[in-house]
């Protein structure tokens, strides 16, 4: 039996090392036409769906990192204060020149009044030229009004955005001291 399975191992043997041979040669017995490559201009389509996919894999990035998401939210809060101070600063430059104008048209009516009240002889023309004055001012303040209204409210300031650290951290804030009440001493 020993002899019979010394046997099998050797025609084993020599059937293995022709089939090791073959299999190592290497596959230069190729084809000498190369196949064709992938054309090097994709697509539209194709390139609109991987800047889409670039998009959305930067957006994906950003939520994740809670340090991008924080830095984006720093950059538009700064961008947008920006445009607010900008707003501000237009607003009131337009407040000044609607005041100077308004300015401008009281002291307008006053110099008139005066130089009409030093030609006028009879308290009749005296109280009509003081009537037109008051009328003059009340109509340039009612231009001011309508202008400053039409300005409208000064919209809401951006809101600081929380950094990612101090609103998920678990740490306990300092708790203040009560302050020291007096007590009714009745």
């Amino acid at each position: 039996m020993q002899y019979l399975a010394m046997k099998l191992k050797g025609l084993a043997l020599l059937g293995l090392i022709p089939a090791l041979l073959l299999s190592s040669v290497s596959p230069s017995i190729a084809d000498s036409t190369p196949s064709p490559s992938p054309s090097s201009s994709a697509s539209p389509d194709f390139k609109t769906l991987m800047d889409l996919y670039k998009l959305n894999l930067e957006k994906y990035r950003v939520m994740q990192n809670p340090v991008l998401d924080s830095q984006l939210a720093a950059a538009q809060y700064k961008s947008a204060l920006e445009i607010y101070r900008k707003i501000q600063i237009s607003r009131e430059e337009l407040k000044v020149q609607i005041n100077r104008t308004f300015m401008a048209s009281v002291d307008k009516s006053n110099k008139d009044a005066r130089t009409a009240l030093k030609s006028a002889k009879s308290a009749a023309a005296k109280n009509e030229v003081i009537a037109k004055q008051k009328t003059a001012i009340a109509a340039a303040s009612n231009v001011r009004d309508f202008a400053l209204t039409e300005l409208g409210n000064l919209p809401l300031a951006p809101v600081k955005p929380l950094k990612q650290a101090e609103s998920s951290s678990g740490k306990k804030t300092k708790k203040s001291s009560p302050s020291p009440s007096r007590e009714d001493d009745n």
